[in-house]
Protein backbone atom coordinates (compact mmCIF):
# COMPACT_ATOMS: atom_id res chain seq x y z
CA UNK A 1 0.00 0.00 0.00
CA UNK A 2 2.89 2.36 0.80
CA UNK A 3 4.27 1.78 -2.70
CA UNK A 4 0.89 2.63 -4.19
CA UNK A 5 0.80 5.90 -2.26
CA UNK A 6 4.31 6.79 -3.43
CA UNK A 7 3.29 5.92 -7.00
CA UNK A 8 0.16 8.06 -6.69
CA UNK A 9 2.20 11.02 -5.45
CA UNK A 10 4.70 10.68 -8.28
CA UNK A 11 1.90 10.38 -10.82
CA UNK A 12 0.23 13.48 -9.41
CA UNK A 13 3.43 15.51 -9.80
CA UNK A 14 3.87 14.32 -13.38
CA UNK A 15 0.29 15.07 -14.35
CA UNK A 16 0.40 18.47 -12.67
CA UNK A 17 3.34 19.38 -14.87
CA UNK A 18 1.69 18.03 -18.02
CA UNK A 19 -1.84 19.40 -17.52
CA UNK A 20 -1.26 22.94 -18.93
CA UNK A 21 -0.19 21.43 -22.26
CA UNK A 22 -3.18 19.09 -22.30
CA UNK A 23 -5.99 21.59 -21.85
CA UNK A 24 -9.45 20.44 -22.84
CA UNK A 25 -10.64 21.87 -26.16
CA UNK A 26 -12.73 25.04 -26.14
CA UNK A 27 -16.07 24.84 -27.94
CA UNK A 28 -18.26 27.73 -28.96
CA UNK A 29 -21.74 27.96 -27.48
CA UNK A 30 -23.35 27.04 -30.80
CA UNK A 31 -21.12 24.00 -31.25
CA UNK A 32 -21.63 22.88 -27.65
CA UNK A 33 -25.39 23.22 -28.08
CA UNK A 34 -25.33 21.13 -31.27
CA UNK A 35 -23.23 18.44 -29.59
CA UNK A 36 -25.54 18.39 -26.56
CA UNK A 37 -28.50 17.79 -28.85
CA UNK A 38 -26.66 15.01 -30.67
CA UNK A 39 -25.56 13.24 -27.48
CA UNK A 40 -29.04 13.47 -25.97
CA UNK A 41 -30.73 12.07 -29.08
CA UNK A 42 -28.15 9.33 -29.63
CA UNK A 43 -28.29 8.03 -26.04
CA UNK A 44 -32.08 8.00 -26.08
CA UNK A 45 -32.54 6.60 -29.59
CA UNK A 46 -29.62 4.16 -29.85
CA UNK A 47 -28.21 3.35 -26.39
CA UNK A 48 -31.71 3.04 -24.89
CA UNK A 49 -33.13 1.68 -28.21
CA UNK A 50 -36.00 4.16 -28.11
CA UNK A 51 -36.02 4.91 -31.84
CA UNK A 52 -33.41 3.04 -33.90
CA UNK A 53 -34.74 4.45 -37.16
CA UNK A 54 -34.05 7.97 -35.95
CA UNK A 55 -30.75 6.81 -34.45
CA UNK A 56 -29.61 5.57 -37.86
CA UNK A 57 -29.72 9.18 -39.08
CA UNK A 58 -27.37 10.19 -36.25
CA UNK A 59 -24.73 7.55 -37.07
CA UNK A 60 -21.77 8.31 -39.31
CA UNK A 61 -20.30 6.06 -42.03
CA UNK A 62 -17.70 4.56 -39.67
CA UNK A 63 -20.37 3.39 -37.24
CA UNK A 64 -22.69 2.18 -40.02
CA UNK A 65 -19.90 0.42 -41.90
CA UNK A 66 -20.49 -3.10 -40.60
CA UNK A 67 -24.29 -3.17 -40.82
CA UNK A 68 -27.29 -2.20 -42.94
CA UNK A 69 -30.20 0.07 -42.18
CA UNK A 70 -32.69 -2.80 -42.05
CA UNK A 71 -30.52 -4.80 -39.62
CA UNK A 72 -29.92 -1.70 -37.53
CA UNK A 73 -33.58 -0.70 -37.31
CA UNK A 74 -34.55 -4.29 -36.46
CA UNK A 75 -32.02 -4.22 -33.61
CA UNK A 76 -30.09 -7.21 -34.97
CA UNK A 77 -26.81 -5.45 -35.81
CA UNK A 78 -26.39 -2.26 -33.82
CA UNK A 79 -22.66 -1.81 -33.00
CA UNK A 80 -23.52 0.08 -29.81
CA UNK A 81 -24.14 -1.66 -26.50
CA UNK A 82 -27.62 -1.23 -25.06
CA UNK A 83 -27.99 0.24 -21.56
CA UNK A 84 -31.10 1.08 -19.58
CA UNK A 85 -29.80 4.60 -18.97
CA UNK A 86 -31.57 6.51 -16.22
CA UNK A 87 -33.26 9.76 -17.17
CA UNK A 88 -34.28 11.32 -20.46
CA UNK A 89 -32.07 14.39 -20.70
CA UNK A 90 -28.39 13.71 -21.45
CA UNK A 91 -27.46 17.13 -22.78
CA UNK A 92 -25.16 17.78 -19.81
CA UNK A 93 -23.71 14.27 -19.57
CA UNK A 94 -20.59 14.89 -21.68
CA UNK A 95 -17.42 16.92 -22.02
CA UNK A 96 -14.91 17.19 -24.87
CA UNK A 97 -11.52 15.49 -24.46
CA UNK A 98 -9.92 16.35 -27.82
CA UNK A 99 -10.73 18.14 -31.05
CA UNK A 100 -9.27 17.82 -34.53
CA UNK A 101 -10.14 18.81 -38.06
CA UNK A 102 -13.86 18.08 -38.20
CA UNK A 103 -13.64 15.52 -35.36
CA UNK A 104 -14.21 15.73 -31.61
CA UNK A 105 -13.72 13.17 -28.86
CA UNK A 106 -16.20 13.16 -25.98
CA UNK A 107 -16.45 11.52 -22.60
CA UNK A 108 -20.07 10.57 -21.90
CA UNK A 109 -21.37 9.49 -18.48
CA UNK A 110 -24.38 7.18 -18.26
CA UNK A 111 -26.11 6.13 -15.01
CA UNK A 112 -28.01 2.84 -14.84
CA UNK A 113 -29.85 0.82 -12.22
CA UNK A 114 -30.85 1.69 -8.67
CA UNK A 115 -29.93 0.59 -5.18
CA UNK A 116 -27.57 -2.37 -5.18
CA UNK A 117 -27.56 -2.35 -9.00
CA UNK A 118 -26.49 1.29 -9.45
CA UNK A 119 -23.78 1.77 -12.03
CA UNK A 120 -21.93 4.64 -13.66
CA UNK A 121 -20.72 3.83 -17.16
CA UNK A 122 -17.98 5.99 -18.63
CA UNK A 123 -18.13 6.00 -22.44
CA UNK A 124 -15.92 7.42 -25.17
CA UNK A 125 -17.70 8.94 -28.15
CA UNK A 126 -16.15 10.16 -31.41
CA UNK A 127 -18.21 12.56 -33.50
CA UNK A 128 -17.38 13.98 -36.93
CA UNK A 129 -18.88 16.65 -39.11
CA UNK A 130 -20.26 15.17 -42.34
CA UNK A 131 -21.91 17.43 -44.91
CA UNK A 132 -22.55 20.12 -42.33
CA UNK A 133 -23.96 17.76 -39.65
CA UNK A 134 -22.37 16.27 -36.55
CA UNK A 135 -22.68 12.46 -36.52
CA UNK A 136 -21.54 9.75 -34.12
CA UNK A 137 -18.70 7.63 -35.52
CA UNK A 138 -17.91 5.54 -32.43
CA UNK A 139 -19.20 4.83 -28.92
CA UNK A 140 -17.61 2.34 -26.55
CA UNK A 141 -17.27 1.93 -22.75
CA UNK A 142 -14.07 2.86 -20.93
CA UNK A 143 -15.10 1.72 -17.45
CA UNK A 144 -18.03 0.59 -15.33
CA UNK A 145 -18.29 1.74 -11.71
CA UNK A 146 -20.68 -0.26 -9.50
CA UNK A 147 -21.97 1.89 -6.64
CA UNK A 148 -24.06 -0.67 -4.75
CA UNK A 149 -22.85 -2.43 -1.62
CA UNK A 150 -21.11 -5.77 -1.88
CA UNK A 151 -18.69 -4.81 -4.67
CA UNK A 152 -14.93 -4.55 -4.24
CA UNK A 153 -11.77 -4.47 -6.30
CA UNK A 154 -11.17 -4.19 -10.02
CA UNK A 155 -11.87 -7.04 -12.45
CA UNK A 156 -14.17 -8.15 -15.28
CA UNK A 157 -16.76 -9.75 -13.00
CA UNK A 158 -19.93 -7.88 -12.04
CA UNK A 159 -18.93 -8.56 -8.42
CA UNK A 160 -16.14 -6.01 -8.63
CA UNK A 161 -16.36 -2.32 -7.86
CA UNK A 162 -14.68 -1.30 -11.10
CA UNK A 163 -14.31 -2.87 -14.53
CA UNK A 164 -11.95 -1.01 -16.84
CA UNK A 165 -10.59 -1.68 -20.30
CA UNK A 166 -7.33 -3.04 -18.89
CA UNK A 167 -9.14 -5.54 -16.67
CA UNK A 168 -9.96 -7.58 -19.76
CA UNK A 169 -6.25 -8.29 -20.15
CA UNK A 170 -5.92 -9.74 -16.65
CA UNK A 171 -5.32 -13.42 -16.09
CA UNK A 172 -8.53 -15.33 -15.28
CA UNK A 173 -9.13 -16.56 -11.78
CA UNK A 174 -8.86 -20.24 -10.92
CA UNK A 175 -11.67 -22.16 -12.58
CA UNK A 176 -12.49 -19.20 -14.81
CA UNK A 177 -15.65 -18.22 -12.93
CA UNK A 178 -14.70 -16.23 -9.84
CA UNK A 179 -13.42 -12.68 -10.21
CA UNK A 180 -9.68 -12.24 -10.35
CA UNK A 181 -7.69 -10.52 -7.64
CA UNK A 182 -8.25 -6.80 -7.59
CA UNK A 183 -5.41 -4.75 -8.95
CA UNK A 184 -6.12 -2.03 -6.37
CA UNK A 185 -7.81 -3.57 -3.38
CA UNK A 186 -8.65 -0.50 -1.30
CA UNK A 187 -11.83 1.35 -2.21
CA UNK A 188 -10.57 4.57 -0.68
CA UNK A 189 -7.62 4.57 -3.05
CA UNK A 190 -9.94 4.33 -6.05
CA UNK A 191 -11.88 7.33 -4.78
CA UNK A 192 -8.75 9.41 -4.13
CA UNK A 193 -7.15 8.57 -7.46
CA UNK A 194 -10.40 9.27 -9.30
CA UNK A 195 -10.80 12.64 -7.63
CA UNK A 196 -7.16 13.69 -8.15
CA UNK A 197 -6.45 12.29 -11.59
CA UNK A 198 -9.87 12.16 -13.24
CA UNK A 199 -9.56 15.20 -15.48
CA UNK A 200 -5.86 14.83 -16.44
CA UNK A 201 -6.30 11.13 -17.14
CA UNK A 202 -9.38 11.84 -19.23
CA UNK A 203 -7.30 14.22 -21.33
CA UNK A 204 -4.48 11.68 -21.68
CA UNK A 205 -6.93 8.94 -22.63
CA UNK A 206 -8.59 11.29 -25.08
CA UNK A 207 -5.24 11.94 -26.75
CA UNK A 208 -4.63 8.20 -27.02
CA UNK A 209 -8.09 7.55 -28.43
CA UNK A 210 -7.58 10.34 -30.95
CA UNK A 211 -4.26 8.86 -32.09
CA UNK A 212 -5.79 5.39 -32.43
CA UNK A 213 -8.82 6.76 -34.27
CA UNK A 214 -6.67 8.65 -36.76
CA UNK A 215 -4.39 5.66 -37.25
CA UNK A 216 -7.31 3.37 -38.06
CA UNK A 217 -8.75 5.87 -40.51
CA UNK A 218 -5.39 6.35 -42.24
CA UNK A 219 -4.93 2.58 -42.59
CA UNK A 220 -8.43 2.29 -44.08
CA UNK A 221 -7.71 5.08 -46.56
CA UNK A 222 -4.41 3.46 -47.56
CA UNK A 223 -6.09 0.08 -48.05
CA UNK A 224 -8.79 1.70 -50.19
CA UNK A 225 -6.18 3.44 -52.32
CA UNK A 226 -4.49 0.10 -53.04
CA UNK A 227 -7.70 -1.18 -54.61
CA UNK A 228 -7.72 1.50 -57.32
Amino acid sequence: MRRLCVFALALLCGLAAATPALALPHLSKDRARAISTLVNSFVNDVVKRRDLADGWKLAGPELRGGTTRSAWVAGHAVPVEQFAARGRDFRNSWYATWAGSGEIGLDVTIHTGRGANRQVIDESMVIAKRHGRWLVEALYPNAIFRLGKGHSGSCVSSKCKVTGIYDFGAAPAAGGTAPGKARIGANWLWAVLGAIFGLPLAVLLGAGVRAGWRGRRERAEYAASRLH
